[in-house]
């Protein structure tokens, strides 16, 4: 036995007193979300709920719905933000269905603004502010955008965790303190052509780029750098040095997935952890109908699912006249993810329809073949885990880039929602179920994924309690001055190769043009000679 003789008595006590010491003086932790829709509380969830079993003190500070309540934890809820939600549904997408970039940024940025506004200046958020006895060892936080809400981490003197659930990009790269970001990806890949090779898409891609850096200086900074000075009064401080003084980013995505960046040593990929994959977890039983629907099914099952935040409305009006014709002739069954309340005409015997589906418990089904989908990012985890072929449908933000991603890693296809048809739609179905590759490529990319050391969810969890023992984790930032930009694309080393070539063909410029000068000017006096003789 571990504890015997005549210290087995003290031993006892003493891990008793350890293990009541570990509860009683836990570390306090704060959670502050402005997301307003429910698949990203649907990524952070699991890990709040990890850490509250774990022992961890939580309070969470989120909208009232999308975020159900976690017994142990202590929740401030902030109700404007589900207004917000309320404003987005009502906003009218076909007035200027093709917004420009920077009316879309506008928009974005109003959007941001409000939803932090409305956490810093709730009653119960002001109390917590104001209590001088409040004290948190950790403050954990959606990233990006959000950028006023890092005031948390000065006025606790806490260190912050950000949480990417959308995916990294340059901005989250640059907030990680990784200066010389990946320039091949866009922070809001709208019509943006996703693996380009050419020296042309290249240099689009770098004028796309900047003008993302200069939307964040431009349009998104500014409201956010006027709010964290309202409520929190450090305009002393440099807020561009505070918004990227994070110790850690867990970021929603993994290498496995179709792309390999170029991580700094705190971010941390957790692509994922909303799902119910680790021991402790298991998935609700799939409905009875459900289940029937797709045992019996002896030319698979097609499941289209257009994701949770997706309204009816901002489809394109043909596009369920579309999609009955297609799936009325196929002869696989379709399970169809619907949240209209009108319900659907000519629906034939093949198509189920129902507003809540399992996903997770639908995916994982042998007879499923094929998954249709927005692409948003839990859905293409969700596919990518349990081995399923997509076709994606995107729509807007990330899902562009989502899809690209598996259509380049042979896994899955893209078509363009606003022009799609019957036909195409059909060719490209049947193009997919009959291409073994598909399913090969999948099944492969489910291996790559499943075979970490550790679930997402429990990296997620391991590396926030690394922060926590140290107490900060700024070791692992890369510092500022090791490696620039410049040296990052070796354009000093560029610089070093044709700096003479560059130097001596401006010397030799510069002397043709003094030469030309000089000569031009000694024209009209030669010429004045002969003119004199000739009066």
């Amino acid at each position: 036995m571990l504890f015997s003789g005549k210290f087995g008595h003290a031993g006892l006590l003493l891990a008793a007193f350890g293990l009541s010491a570990h509860f009683t003086q836990a570390d306090h932790i704060l959670a502050i979300f402005s997301y307003v829709f429910a698949s990203p509380y649907r990524t952070v969830r699991p890990f709040i709920n990890e850490l509250v079993e774990e022992g961890y003190q939580v309070t969470v500070i989120s909208a009232l719905n999308h975020f159900e309540p976690i017994e142990k934890a202590h929740h401030i809820r902030v109700p404007m933000l589900d207004r917000l939600m309320h404003g987005l549904l009502d906003f009218e997408f076909d007035e200027d269905p093709m917004p420009s970039k920077w009316d879309e940024a506008l928009w974005v940025s109003h959007f941001y603004r409000a939803s932090v506004q409305y956490i810093l200046s709730d009653s119960g958020v002001q109390q917590l502010l104001h209590n001088s006895s409040a004290q948190f060892d950790l403050i954990i936080m959606n990233t990006p955008h959000s950028d006023a809400l890092c005031g948390f981490g000065i006025h606790f003197n806490a260190p912050m965790v950000g949480i990417a659930a959308y995916g990294s990009a340059w901005i989250v790269d640059y907030l990680a303190g990784n200066s010389a970001p990946s320039v091949y990806e866009p922070m809001s890949p709208v019509g943006y052509a996703y693996g380009s090779s050419s020296l042309l898409e290249k240099w689009q891609n770098w004028i796309y780029k900047t003008e993302e850096w200069l939307l964040e200086r431009l349009v998104y900074l500014p409201p956010q750098l006027e709010l964290y000075r309202k409520y929190f009064d450090n305009s002393h401080s440099s807020f561009d040095e505070i918004r990227r003084n994070f110790s850690l980013i867990l970021v929603n995505q993994h290498f496995s997935l179709g792309r390999a960046r170029s991580n700094v040593p705190n971010l941390i990929e957790v692509a994922g952890m909303h799902m119910c994959v680790h021991k402790n977890c298991k998935l609700d039983p799939i409905p009875d109908d459900i289940q029937r629907f797709m045992d019996e099914a002896k030319n698979g099952v097609i499941y289209f699912s257009m994701g949770m935040e997706i309204i009816e409305e901002w489809l394109p009006k043909h596009l369920k006249r579309v999609l009955i014709e297609t799936f009325s002739k196929l002869k696989q069954r379709v399970l169809w993810k619907y949240d209209d309340l009108e319900p659907v005409k000519n629906k034939t015997d093949n198509i189920f329809i129902r507003s809540l589906m399992p996903q997770q418990q639908i995916l994982q089904h042998p007879n499923l073949k094929l998954f249709i989908t927005h692409g948003g990012l839990l859905s293409i985890i969700e596919a990518a885990y349990y081995g399923v072929p997509t076709l994606g449908l995107p729509i807007y933000y990330d899902q562009f880039s989502n899809t690209q991603r598996m259509r380049i890693a042979g896994v899955g296809q893209t078509l363009d929602i606003n022009s799609i048809n019957v036909e195409i739609l059909n060719q490209t179905i049947h193009d997919m179920l009959k291409n073994p590759s598909y399913a090969r490529n999948a099944k492969k990319m489910s291996a790559r994924f499943r075979d970490q050391p550790m679930s997402p969810l429990k990296t997620a969890v391991w590396w926030t309690e690394y922060t926590l023992r140290h107490k900060d984790a700024s070791h692992m930032r890369l510092a500022e001055n090791d490696i620039g930009f410049l040296q990052y694309y070796c354009v000093d080393i560029v610089s070093i190769l044709f700096g003479r070539i560059v130097l001596t063909a401006l010397i030799v410029i510069v002397l043709t043009y003094k030469l030309l000068n000089y000569v031009i000017a000694r024209v009209p006096f030669s010429l004045s000679i002969p003119l004199l003789h000739l009066g």
